[in-house]
């Protein structure tokens, strides 16, 4: 019995078709792995950054700021001067610059809109919404661009926000089932000994 060989050519086609389909699929499995890690390190970031005394100073003073805009109109106009820079307005300044890169990042799909939205969207509106007078006066001093990508994220929040979206998800942690598996040491009122 001979064999053809076109026959064996078809096989051997058919086999390295296969065997790029495969490093194919895995390639694309090991960049999906590649992005999540990119987009844990920059989350872990955001929040280390956002938690650090300096930005929480400024998320302080947000406060500070939006009463006195609400407040003294004179301050609010005097914002429009790029050489007016109050005392309670550096640390908001810093902050509101660190959330101008965040914003540009996810824009631009450095790291999930998902992941940072799921975490800060509600806190990102609320900014947005006691800062925008003060931000649309910081315009006519340093340009229209600024804060245009936070002013787009904080928008992109609201939406997600009103959509119901970030209610799914924390609704979906109820509904988690993993935590319905009844554990008897938690039942009979003793401390776990797992890890888990």
């Amino acid at each position: 019995m001979t064999i053809d060989s076109g026959w064996v050519a078809a096989l051997a086609t058919l086999v390295s078709a296969l065997i790029i389909t495969v490093t194919a699929v895995i390639a694309v499995r090991q960049l999906r792995h590649n992005r999540n890690a990119n987009d844990i390190v920059v989350y872990l970031r955001l929040i280390d950054t956002l938690d650090s005394p300096e930005m929480q100073e400024g998320r302080t003073g947000i406060a500070t700021v939006g009463r006195r805009i609400a407040e003294d109109p004179a301050y609010l106009a005097q914002l429009s001067d790029p050489a007016f820079i109050p005392d309670e307005f550096r640390s908001v300044g810093m902050l509101l610059r660190f959330l101008e890169h965040i914003s540009v990042l996810v824009t631009k799909g450095g790291v999930a809109e998902s992941l940072v939205l799921a975490e800060y969207a509600d806190n990102f509106v609320a900014m947005w919404d006691t800062l925008r007078p003060a931000i649309l006066q910081r315009r006519i001093a340093f340009g229209p661009h600024t804060g245009r990508a936070f002013e787009h994220l904080a928008m992109r929040a609201k939406r997600y926000i009103d959509s119901g979206q970030m209610n799914r998800e924390y609704n979906a942690l109820e509904q988690d089932p993993r935590d319905a598996v009844p554990r008897p040491e938690i039942a009979a009122g003793r401390p776990s000994t797992s890890s888990g």
